[in-house]
């Protein structure tokens, strides 16, 4: 509370006016960390809406990955506390990403079978890592988030599949035009 108030440059007797307590004043500030969480473009394709998505987390102060060590910092001393963030600061990121994931399905991008929870994972845990790494802030490759989907895509594309479940043999043109179609899926 004391170094709230030194940065907002008031007495603490003015927070505790306002606010109860410490969680009643983080509960009030996670209320504003949404408000830049970017919306999904629907008339993009999914390549484009995961990439907007997975830079925004791998630039913005308030995405979660320079909050996520001080949220878990917190998840054993003050579980409630914990409990607050993950509903106000994890969960709306979590869903975006599962929204995107359900669009690329639904428009046929991605496969129909596609395991939403393990994909969303496989594409957010690498950045936060590489967040951490690279001290967050959107430091170290900027084509980075574009190289993730860009190779998640490439084996989540949708492939013919026989009646009984195994891979189709495709002459070397159909391949070729596969690839093509992968390329032109990330690339935009």
């Amino acid at each position: 509370m004391e170094e709230v108030a030194s940065r907002a440059s008031v007495g603490k007797a003015t927070i505790y006016r306002r606010y109860a307590d410490r969680n009643e004043l983080i509960n009030s500030a996670l209320e504003t960390l949404n408000d830049d969480l970017p919306a999904i473009d629907k008339q993009a394709s999914t390549a484009t809406v995961l990439i907007d998505m997975l830079e925004w987390v791998r630039t913005s102060r308030t995405s979660g990955a320079e909050l996520l060590p001080r949220i878990f910092a917190q998840a054993k001393s003050n579980p409630q506390l914990f409990q607050l963030c993950h509903e106000r600061v994890i969960l709306p990121r979590w869903q975006r990403v599962q929204e995107a994931l359900k669009l690329g399905i639904d428009r046929g991008e991605l496969a129909d079978d596609l395991d939403i929870e393990i994909t969303a994972s496989m594409l957010v845990s690498p950045v936060l890592m590489y967040n951490i790494i690279n001290s967050g802030g959107g430091r170290g490759r900027k084509d980075f988030v574009a190289r993730l989907v860009k190779q998640a895509l490439h084996g989540l594309a949708p492939s013919a599949e026989s009646a009984e479940g195994q891979i189709e043999r495709t002459p070397k043109a159909s391949r070729r035009t596969t690839r093509r179609l992968r390329r032109a899926l990330t690339t935009d």
